[in-house]
């Protein structure tokens, strides 16, 4: 009966990097500082840009944006933060920072439907073609199959299910050290936004791209 008792004690749960000790860092990795840095720009370009057209609020609504303020910072907190580093080291820390990124960024960033702005940080006749572009029927009715919340949440579950089955998990660990585990860990984070899309109401492009451009 001891023996049980023991094997029943709570241990660390090692993840990525087992074994390996340092002190907790923020990580500044560039495959994962400078996409956000640029999605970031972009949306704060493309927000400036609309509002100094239309007005405050037209097009991309306040909540909105601070909806894309809030998952952007999640993001980042998860990806940059200590725990990102703690993640690498401890299962739990693991854990939280999917969940921070899968349960709290991508709905928030879902329901920003970002593209919008991102539209309007771009050159006025790259962003006329593309919008024209997202019009086209074919892509619509795509876009609004893979968001809808059932073949979203189903997806969702069998890439995370297919990512972390032993044989997979082990095998994208060996090779995450370069890119590092941020980025090998990104398949469940997109299809984390498609679940946020379809619960946000199959969002779309956003009432931004569809505002006359200049």
């Amino acid at each position: 009966m001891p023996a049980v008792v023991v094997l029943l004690l709570p241990t660390a749960a090692w993840s990525h990097e087992a074994g390996q000790h340092s002190a907790p860092s923020w990580v500044f990795d560039p495959w994962v500082l400078v996409p956000l840095l640029l999605s970031g720009l972009l949306y704060s370009l493309g927000t400036i840009r609309l509002w100094q057209r239309a007005r405050i609020g037209r097009g991309i609504r306040r909540w909105q944006a601070a909806a894309y303020g809030l998952g952007w910072l999640a993001l980042a907190g998860a990806l940059l933060s200590p725990l990102h580093w703690l993640g690498e080291h401890l299962f739990t820390a693991h854990m939280i920072e999917h969940e921070s990124v899968m349960a709290v960024a991508a709905p928030l960033l879902a329901l920003a439907r970002p593209l919008g702005a991102f539209l309007w940080a771009l050159p006025a006749k790259v962003r006329r073609a593309l919008a024209t572009a997202a019009r086209l029927r074919p892509l619509r009715r795509s876009w609004g199959l893979v968001t809808s919340p059932l073949p979203a949440t189903v997806f969702h579950g069998v890439v995370i299910w297919f990512w972390h089955a032993p044989a997979m998990f082990d095998a994208a660990v060996g090779r995450c050290d370069d890119p590092p585990a941020a980025t090998c860990e990104l398949p469940g984070k997109r299809t984390g936004l498609l679940v946020g899309a379809g619960a946000a109401g199959r969002s779309g492009v956003g009432g931004a791209a569809t505002s006359s451009p200049p």
